[in-house]
């Protein structure tokens, strides 16, 4: 999904919550532009008084700039977020290019003069329009949400409610939110965040992104590059418990013997698992062995037996074998969407990294066929 947020009078791609919304929804590996459209400073319009002439913000100014960076938007699927005069102006782009979008976000919207501060009926009287063509309107934004304050000092929330009336947008009033912009301290918008996650497809790699931001670790996602996280160990029930809850197709992990203290000190991760396994009935474990005695460890029998009776398949191999082929003795594939690997320096777990790119995915697809071909089925 590409995501395009549009910014309103006086305003700027860096202004607002528009950043922090752009951050998270790149966090969850969605695109997000942010244009940025000519506008005059507020301060000489005030300062000249009502017979000031707009050089930047007018309607064929905002349109030319959008002629620019519209190409790009062919055959995406898209969701547009407005703020205030970037949702009329929204309106005027769909109208002009026939722009067929997934959906919109429109936050304190109007059609029409705001008969509030006359600094605005200058500044946005290019855009004001009422008449278009909103049945044709809705065949180019099927779903759309409106987002008013019965708080805005400058739009009427009866402007918003007419708005939304007129695309049968869903409405949701935001109590005391004001313009919803930096005026209230609104430098982040979890609803309007939320409102985008219904419109993606979400991985299982980018729901536990969400977990992990919700529980309070936004800061760790913005550390790491895209599509890859690192936790700590002591995170590895929380990633576990919430994998195998929401795993849909497969698991494959290996299970690497020199670090057994640390996955037997972890039953709940393994408890979880075989309660996916039953659902998913799809769920290979290759234990990573030094020699044949590992196996009679009545530890790792009586693992290995609530694994069997749960449906997994379990599989050994030797240390030696496996590390001539594979770079990490330990790691998981859940739903072939993010791969798990366990970090170790001397059978003491430094951390866990969790990968969903594309490249890593395939890698350890590859050490998966590679080790599984020089592993042996167990048998009871």
């Amino acid at each position: 999904m590409k995501f395009v947020i549009f910014h309103g009078a006086f305003s700027s791609p860096e202004s607002n919550w528009f950043p922090e919304l752009k951050l998270q929804l790149e966090s969850l590996g969605q695109e997000v532009l942010i244009p940025g459209f000519p506008v005059d400073s507020w301060e000489d319009l005030t300062d000249a008084g009502p017979s000031y002439l707009m050089k930047k913000q007018n309607l064929l100014n905002w349109l030319n700039t959008a002629r620019k960076f519209v190409p790009g938007l062919q055959g995406e699927k898209l969701c547009f977020i407005g703020h205030s005069l970037g949702c009329v102006f929204i309106l005027h782009l769909l109208s002009k290019y026939k722009i067929k979008i997934d959906s919109a976000i429109f936050v304190s919207p109007f059609l029409d003069d705001l008969k509030s501060l006359w600094q605005f009926k200058i500044a946005n009287n290019t855009f004001y329009k009422t008449d278009f063509n909103f049945l044709k309107l809705k065949k180019f934004l099927p779903v759309s949400y409106v987002l008013y304050s019965d708080s805005d000092p400058y739009v009427d929330k009866n402007r918003s409610i007419l708005f939304g009336k007129a695309l049968e947008s869903s409405l949701i009033n935001v109590k005391k939110a004001g313009h919803m912009n930096s005026e209230v301290n609104l430098n982040e918008f979890p609803l309007v965040l939320e409102l985008c996650k219904t419109r993606i497809d979400l991985t299982l790699y980018q729901r536990y992104l969400i977990h992990k931001a919700d529980s309070d670790a936004i800061d760790l996602l913005r550390k790491h590059r895209e599509g890859v996280l690192i936790i700590p160990p002591e995170d590895v029930d929380d990633e576990g418990l919430f994998h195998f809850r929401n795993l849909q197709k497969s698991g494959f992990a290996t299970w690497n013997i020199d670090i057994k203290d640390f996955w037997i000190k972890t039953r709940h991760y393994f408890e979880n698992a075989r309660i996916a396994a039953r659902r998913v009935k799809d769920f290979i474990r290759i234990l990573i062995i030094r020699s044949r005695k590992d196996l009679q460890d009545k530890k790792i029998q009586e693992f290995i037996k609530k694994d069997l009776a749960a449906g997994i398949e379990i599989y050994y191999c030797f240390f030696n074998n496996a590390e001539k082929i594979i770079p990490e003795l330990d790691f998981g594939i859940w739903d072939e969407e993010y791969v798990c690997i366990v970090k170790n320096s001397q059978n003491n777990v430094k951390e866990i990294e969790l990968n969903s790119k594309s490249d890593a995915i395939s890698r350890a697809k590859d050490w998966k066929k590679a080790i599984l071909a020089i592993s042996k089925k167990y048998k009871k």
